[in-house]
């Protein structure tokens, strides 16, 4: 029987390592926010937290606060990491590029900060969605570290009733081929849970044995009697997840988990 509980904090759905894990955020519609009201919280539980990500990110949507620098990681970048991290949550990244973009680290050189640097948490984000709520990745989509201990799928509930195309959706050529409708067809809950159990959809790039939860986000008061019987849906259906959460990441509210 699936269970449900609201949690003030994202980090308590989420139910986290106590000690450590590595978070990876793939698919569309609320990573970057969700990345970043995770590492508040986990902050203000003066917990060490190290962001980075394998594809590109928005200068000024992070904070330039939240940023160093590196080019390469050698030993005095990873001491000067390692020296930040117990004060504010960290983002390390290789340099900034056109456009205000950030462009981040190999998957590599993320596993690298895994083994060399002392943190309680690491929070990679591990695709790219240009800002839609909703994508079916490419063939070389997501950028999933292996070191990764927790996989989180995000998808934008919000697309629900809005059309299939380019402008509401990342990919839209692939991802009408896996949920298996034609471009201009209005989008519904089931497509999404088609989307978690495809083998080349949102699940895409997991590590093996790794803990998976999907968040729903951007659930509104009107539509979230049908986003719960779809996170239901997904507990029975979709391959290996282990927990759905529903809510609002950019909002001060609860979050619902379904487990």
């Amino acid at each position: 029987m699936t269970g449900r509980k609201y949690f003030d904090h994202f980090y308590q759905a989420l139910k986290l390592n106590p000690r450590r894990d590595i978070i990876s955020l793939v698919g569309a519609g609320g990573k970057t926010s969700a990345m970043l009201r995770l590492a508040k919280e986990l902050s203000h539980e003066n917990r060490r937290v190290l962001l980075t990500s394998t594809t590109h990110l928005e200068q000024k949507t992070m904070g330039s606060n939240l940023i160093r620098y590196s080019g390469e990681l050698t030993k005095e970048t990873l001491r000067k990491i390692h020296k930040s991290i117990p004060e504010d949550p960290v983002l390390v990244a290789k340099r900034l590029i056109r456009g205000g973009k950030i462009k981040g680290l190999s998957t590599l050189q993320a596993e690298q900060l895994n083994r060399e640097v002392a943190f309680d948490y690491m929070i990679v984000e591990a695709d790219s969605a240009a800002k839609k709520p909703l994508k079916a990745p490419h063939r070389y989509e997501p950028a999933v570290p292996r070191c990764t201990t927790l996989f989180i799928a995000v998808a934008g509930y919000g697309i629900v009733g809005k059309k299939l195309n380019f402008s509401n959706t990342h990919r839209p050529r692939i991802l009408s081929r896996i949920i298996g409708k034609p471009l201009e067809s209005v989008i519904e809950p089931r497509d999404i849970l088609t989307l978690l159990e495809h083998p080349q959809g949102l699940l895409k790039g997991r590590p093996p044995a790794t803990r998976t939860a999907v968040l729903l986000n951007n659930v509104s008061a009107g539509s979230s009697e049908e986003a719960k019987e779809l996170a239901r849906e997904i507990l029975h259906r979709a391959p290996g997840v282990s927990s759905v959460i529903c809510g609002r990441v950019n909002a001060p509210r609860q979050m619902l988990l379904f487990s």
